[in-house]
């Protein structure tokens, strides 16, 4: 079965708007009000009713794949 969210494309993507000046890798380092909103929501709802899984976090898919690939260049 193919999954839904493909990393890759979506390090694409975003690469291509910073490319195309629709935004900072700054930019990216901050959610968007959206995700602060559903983040919030679910520390009001799933915290409360005594959910035990892990905590949504933000990620900067860029930083990570920057991150990532001076690791993986070795002389």
């Amino acid at each position: 079965m193919k999954r839904t969210f493909d990393t890759a494309s979506a390090v694409k993507t975003l690469r291509d708007g910073l490319a195309k000046g629709y935004w900072t890798l700054e930019d990216l380092d901050t959610p968007p009000p959206g995700t602060q909103m559903t983040f919030a929501d679910y520390r009001r709802y799933c915290v409360a009713q005594g959910y035990l899984g892990k905590e949504p976090v933000y990620r900067n898919l860029l930083r990570e794949a920057e991150e990532n690939q001076q690791d993986d260049f070795i002389l």
